[in-house]
């Protein structure tokens, strides 16, 4: 089972990756993709962007099994 939300990309593509792979690289999360998709894997967790203009979908496909999915769609919620 996996959880979705697309919203407004608040900055250009370019600068969200580069934060991205900043904090990814921080926190030890495998990070690969470009400007129109990828993925970030860590700590139980793998989530998957999709990006088409400035909408971007997340798409979160593994969490960890003691997080529940209410915790995950709040955070999902704030990102946009």
């Amino acid at each position: 089972m996996s959880r979705s939300v697309t919203g407004t990309l608040p900055e250009s593509v370019d600068v969200l990756l580069a934060k991205l792979e900043k904090a990814a690289a921080k926190h030890d999360i495998h990070f690969e993709g470009n400007d129109t998709h990828g993925q970030a894997k860590g700590k139980g967790f793998i989530v998957k962007y999709q990006v088409d203009g400035d909408q971007c979908t997340l798409t979160v496909t593994k969490k960890p099994f003691l997080v529940p999915w209410g915790v995950i769609e709040g955070v999902l919620e704030k990102v946009f």
